[in-house]
């Protein structure tokens, strides 16, 4: 998932396709270098997926007839398609074991991580210090957040779902839902959930690599 937090708090910070040599950086950096490849071609496979494109069109028209007025809504369809797929997650996996895996993960790349968003980017793209201090600030800020667990509880019901995409769209200079608003869109999401549930059975037996 780093590619995916390095672009939430630098859009400029992406990974390059194709696989990276960890020259001089044994397996631990080996090992962080190829879960980021693996990330980028599930990640090209999983948008193009029938059960996700499917739901992410279930999710449009879902928005359409919500009767949420809220401007844009429906630019936000596939980022909350994504949210409910999370959320699926959750509950299948349950909270604690989800969140400790998180912190487990985390605990394990440390150093790595930073040696990796180097060879993507940093030491390829012309970027001040400042700047490469910001990110990994910011990254930290991040990381921090999610392993406190209240993130990620939020994906398991629609309410919770709804915060966030406000949020999302708060950061993105759109205004707060109306409390009206915010209660359609979380029944809205909750109805999604079965969906998401049934995408997320089939996404895992079709995922590459799976038996």
């Amino acid at each position: 998932m780093l590619p995916d937090l390095w672009r939430m708090v630098d859009r400029r910070v992406r990974p390059i396709r194709g696989p990276i040599a960890a020259v001089g950086g044994g397996d631990e950096l080996a090992s962080v270098l190829w879960g980021i490849e693996h990330h980028l071609q599930v990640d090209r496979w999983f948008h193009s997926a029938e059960a996700f494109l499917e739901g992410e069109r279930r999710t449009i028209e879902s928005l359409r007839a919500s009767g949420v007025d809220a401007p844009k809504l429906g630019l936000f369809a596939h980022i909350a398609w994504e949210l409910c797929l999370d959320g699926s997650l959750v509950r299948r996996e349950g909270f604690d074991q989800t969140l400790q895996t998180l912190r487990d993960g985390f605990d394990g790349v440390g150093p790595p991580a930073h040696r990796a968003v180097a060879l993507h980017h940093f030491d390829r793209i012309e970027r001040t210090i400042g700047e490469r201090r910001a990110f990994e600030d910011a990254l930290q800020g991040l990381i921090a957040e999610l392993i406190r667990g209240r993130l990620i509880a939020a994906y398991q019901n629609g309410p919770g779902v709804a915060r966030r995409i406000e949020g999302i769209r708060v950061l993105l200079g759109f205004p707060s839902f109306a409390e009206s608003d915010r209660q359609k869109l979380g029944e809205v999401l909750d109805a999604l959930g079965p969906h998401a549930d049934a995408a997320l059975a089939d996404l895992t037996m079709h995922e590459p690599g799976s038996m």
